[in-house]
Parts: C-alpha cells; structure tokens; sequence
C-alpha cells in the first residue's frame, strides 16, 4: 500500500518579508494620502482665515460708518430741541421789550438753551480723536478730587463712597481731566442706581502691569439686553439724558490705552471696571493701607 505524498509547507521565513513589505506599502500610501488631506485641508484654513479677517474688517467698518450715522443722528437731534426752544422764546421776547421782568425771564431761558447745545458739543468733541497728554496720576489723590466734584450729587441721593485703595502709592498713565470726568459720571451713576442709605465702592487695586478701578453700586444691575449697547452713543436707560456719557468714557478709556467694561455683580449691582496702565511708583516699597471716606446726606 503506498501512501500519498506529504505536502510541505512553506516557510514562515518565505512568507514574512513579503507580507510585511506589503503592510509597510499601504502603510505609507495611505501616510501619503492624509499628507495630501492634510496639506489640502491647511490651505482651505489659511484661505478661509483671510477671508474672515477680510470680512471682520469690512463688518468693522461698517459698524463704525453705522455708528457714524447715528451719531450724526443723534446730535442733531439733541441740538434741534434747544434750538426750537431758543427760536420761541426769542419771539416771545420780541414781543415782551419794555417790559423788564418778563424780558430778563427769557433771557435766562434763553441762556439755559445755549448751554444746553454747548453741552452736547463739548461731549460730541470728546469723541474725536485728538492728542492727549498723558501723565502719571496717583489714584488715592484721583478718587478724592473726583469725590470733591460729586459730592453735592451724592448727598442729594442719600449715597455714600467707600473708597478702597490697596497701594496709597498706587498711580496710573491717563489725562487728569479726563479720568475725573470718566470716574465722575460714573460714581454718580452708580449713586443714582443705588438705593437711599446704601453705599457705593470705588476700589483700585494694581493687576500686573496694570491697574483695575472699579465701580460698585447696590442696584438692581443692568437690563441684560443693554449690557452688549451701554457704551453705544445715545444709548441709555434714563429718562433724562444724552446717553454720550458712557461713549464718551469709554472712547477716553481707549486713547489713555486702558479698556472700561460693564457687568451685572453676582450678589446684585452694576460693576464698571476700568483697566488702565500702571505708571511707575515712587516708593519701591511701601505698606498697603486701607482708606475710606463716606458721604451722608
């Protein structure tokens, strides 16, 4: 009886650099086509990225031109009600000559028009890019001045101040006259949204290289559709008033290099933050001190 003949496998030494040359070929094939993916992906990022800088800068100055326009708008609204006034009463003051008391009533009323369009003059001025000079301002001395301007306001709210200074040495890089008005406007704000018999703080503490003032009230903090609008020109949530006071702050903000921010406070209340450059101390060394300072009706 003969038997079949036995197979002979082949050997695994045979079979295995041919298949792993195989594995090694698909294996770079398909390196090469993420390669290419890749490549082709990075080129539409960096057409796409242009594009939508090219779009932001377009948005951006078509929202200056849009802010442009109402702001022309609303100036020239605000001027025309004063002049309406001014344009009655001095009819009406052609018709009073002779008559003393009643002519000298007019031209008051008269005189309080003319103001009134000086005014938002001088505010629309404070929009328009110009040279500032900027000089260190010790921020102790700055929340004191700008308290001595206020106080009348905040004795009429029934509002104190306390003041919060971490550094009495503390300064920062900004025009005087224009921070005070900026710090101003927004203290009696605040005093203005603050119940009676409540406070307001006003805190200035150094953040790096720069330094954070910021304004407290105990409101019922801001409307959550004005918040993105509050520095917008003519916007505002008083009855009474241009809405450039905001604007103006914040533009100012801008020019001294600093940035002025707007939130509503976890624990209630508006928070108005100011960032501006720290200006170089001098003392190197000193003991931070508290100071507070209260305005009672």
């Amino acid at each position: 009886m003969t038997s079949a003949p036995a197979t002979t496998a082949l050997p695994a030494s045979h079979a295995g650099p041919d298949l792993l040359a195989g594995v090694l070929r698909e294996y770079l094939d398909a390196t090469s086509r993420l390669q290419s993916t890749h490549e082709t992906l990075q080129r539409e990022v960096t057409r796409l990225r242009a594009e939508l800088e090219s779009k932001d800068r377009e948005l951006e100055r078509r929202r200056r031109l849009a802010a442009l326009g109402e702001l022309a708008a609303g100036v020239a609204h605000e001027v025309r009600n004063p002049l309406g006034a001014i344009q009655l009463y001095s009819g009406l003051l052609r018709s009073a000559v002779g008559k003393l008391p009643d002519a000298q009533t007019l031209l008051d009323k008269i005189e309080l028009g003319v103001r009134a369009i000086d005014a938002v003059v001088q505010d629309t001025l404070a929009l328009a890019p110009r040279p500032r000079d900027l000089v260190p301002l010790n921020v102790k001395a700055l929340f004191d001045a700008t308290l001595e301007l206020c106080c009348e306001k905040l004795e009429r709210q029934r509002v104190e101040v306390r003041l919060t200074v971490a550094d009495p040495a503390l300064r920062v890089v900004a025009e005087p006259e224009g921070l005070r008005r900026v710090l101003m406007n927004l203290v009696v704000n605040a005093a203005e949204a603050s119940p009676a018999s409540s406070f307001v703080e006003l805190v200035g503490e150094q953040s790096g290289e720069r330094v954070r003032i910021s304004v407290l009230d105990r409101g019922s903090g801001l409307p959550p559709d004005a918040i993105d609008r509050i520095f917008d020109p003519f916007f505002t949530t008083k009855q009474h008033g241009t809405g450039l006071g905001l604007t103006i702050a914040h533009r100012l903000l801008e020019t001294y290099g600093g940035e002025l921010t707007a939130a509503n406070r976890p624990g209630g209340g508006a928070a108005f933050v100011l960032t501006l450059p720290r200006a170089e101390t001098e003392q190197q060394t000193h003991t931070p001190t508290r100071s507070r300072r209260e305005r009672v009706a």
